[in-house]
């Protein structure tokens, strides 16, 4: 068999190879997407919910001198940035990673310093590649760990502090899975953003995901989470109504836990989006894999042919000067 004949051979082989590996990666990331899907719906009602509430209760004259409302004479801003752990999700990533430039862009011309966390090694990797443009090259790197994340999260303000200070101004990897969003790791993490905030160590909590829109539509987002800003536009005015027992009380448990729910949804937000990427990606990669296995077989059937009468063309000059 000729040279080229083989080399086409091996060609349509690998590329078959491929297609069966991008085509159970399709399944694989539909499956995960059907369950991430049902997951973001099923949370929306009771986000939105909560987010009236607190609009509701932004009326209050008392919500203005809340902690969690006042802001604080700290310089740095910390942006967490939520993305994939692996690749193979088309352009998701990359547009994360654009996004959260942009707001370490608008922080420097703010005059502030950003603090760094990525939740998923590709926005960590991509980032780091590109502070350069920003003359953020030096930034340091690092990775923090879950049982320094529950010191950062803790009561105690000094520990807290202890835990977080060497975290501040450098791009940081967050090592927590998050494949399966909980209420509980809402609040793990809503509870080390609120000590960070009421600490001073952040003057600014900002975080950048994937809204969810689609399996073909997933747009990047910044959202600052700390200092709360709670819309004075509710649904209707609360002078009327009668909190137990106390308006204090309903603050502190509400403004808390709209901040946990809201970490939690942005986190199954990110993963439905993440899982949408991929199976967009993974379907595209198999239709481009088929498109390219026709051509191999179009070329391999063309030059086969053009081998045959070469060689039927010898036999027969042979046969003649015989």
């Amino acid at each position: 068999m000729p040279a080229n004949l083989k080399e086409l051979r091996g060609k349509i082989r690998n590329v078959k190879s491929t297609q069966q590996i991008t085509k159970a990666m399709k399944l694989v990331s539909a499956a995960k997407f059907g369950r991430a899907q049902h997951a973001v719906t099923q949370a929306r009602p009771y986000y939105q919910g909560l987010s009236e509430l607190v609009a509701r209760l932004g009326r209050q004259p008392a919500l203005a001198s809340h902690h969690l409302i006042q802001g604080n004479a700290s310089t740095s801003v910390l942006l967490f940035v939520v993305s994939s752990q692996r690749g193979l999700c088309g352009g998701y990533n990359a547009n994360i990673a654009k996004e959260a430039l942009a707001q370490v862009a608008d922080i420097i011309k703010e005059g502030k310093r950003p603090t760094i966390v990525c939740l998923g090694r590709k926005a960590y990797q991509l980032m780091g590649s590109r502070l350069a443009g920003l003359g953020l090259g030096s930034m340091p790197r690092k990775q923090l760990d879950e049982s320094t994340l529950a010191r950062i999260a803790s009561d105690n303000p000094e520990d807290s502090t202890a835990a977080f200070e060497p975290f501040l101004n450098s791009l940081t990897l967050l090592n927590l899975a998050f494949d399966r969003p909980s209420i509980e790791l809402g609040r793990r993490l809503g509870e080390a953003f609120r000590s960070i905030f009421l600490s001073a160590q952040a003057a600014e909590v900002r975080i950048v995901f994937s809204r969810f829109g689609s399996a073909i539509s997933q747009i990047p987002a910044a959202v600052s989470l700390l200092p709360m800003r709670p819309s004075s536009e509710g649904p209707a005015a609360t002078d009327d109504c009668l909190f137990e027992p106390t308006l204090d009380v309903v603050l502190s448990s509400a403004l808390p836990r709209f901040l946990d729910i809201q970490v939690l949804q942005v986190l199954k937000e990110a993963l439905a989006s993440e899982h949408g990427a991929r199976m967009t990606a993974m379907d595209n990669a198999t239709r481009n894999a088929k498109d390219m296995e026709r051509k191999y077989q179009t070329r391999y059937q063309r030059a086969r042919q053009a081998a045959i009468t070469t060689e039927l063309v010898e036999i027969i000059s042979g046969a003649e000067a015989l």
